[in-house]
């Protein structure tokens, strides 16, 4: 992805302005404030505030996915044990990605039945996710064949679902140990079913 240093300026204001206050109340006037461009160079850069936020989510979601997938688990070779440290490594960085909150979920729930462009795209980002942590949780999908079984694409989803709902708990009682505690929880789910 090729970003200007304009472009980046507006992402990373956006970014800031749309976690704090959502997109829609998001003015493309604020944003130019906050990144310290003109309106000019705005649309010079996004021919619309929806051009923006469409980057704006591959950029975020590229910058998170390079923290999440690109940690020191990756040298362990037992799949077992890559998978446990995968998810200790996601929570030690879990304050930094999303103290502020997750652009995809929160563009997602206030967008998901207004802009169908964004909607799609936060979709498809999502579905990305899924099939890098379908990889990671392969060890612990029960391949047993009956029909109470687990596969990794349930666990990919799970985990997200952890995830993001541990975040939106955490931001509203101001106490980050909720997601760690999601964490934990999570991990011996795994180890349970890996065990």
């Amino acid at each position: 992805m090729n970003i200007t240093k304009t472009q980046e300026k507006l992402l990373q204001a956006s970014m800031d302005l749309m976690l704090s206050k959502g997109y829609p109340a998001t003015t493309v006037d604020e944003i130019c404030e906050k990144a310290g461009v003109s309106k000019g160079s705005f649309y010079h850069a996004f021919a619309s505030k929806e051009e923006l936020g469409l980057v704006l989510l591959e950029w975020y979601h590229q910058g998170g996915r390079e923290k999440i997938f690109d940690g020191p688990f990756n040298k362990l070779k037992d799949p077992r044990q890559k998978m446990l440290a995968f998810v200790d490594h996601v929570d030690k960085s879990s304050k930094e990605l999303w103290g502020g909150g997750c652009l995809l979920a929160n563009l997602g729930l206030e967008l998901a039945e207004t802009n169908p462009k964004i909607r799609t795209r936060i979709a498809k980002l999502f579905k990305k996710l899924e099939g890098r942590l379908e990889t990671i949780f392969e060890p612990a999908a029960s391949g047993n064949g009956n029909e109470n079984q687990t596969t990794a694409k349930d666990l990919a989803q799970q985990f997200l679902v952890m995830l993001e709902g541990s975040i939106v708990l955490a931001r509203v009682h101001k106490d980050w140990k909720i997601v760690s505690r999601g964490f934990q929880n999570f991990k011996n789910h795994l180890e349970a079913l890996s065990g």
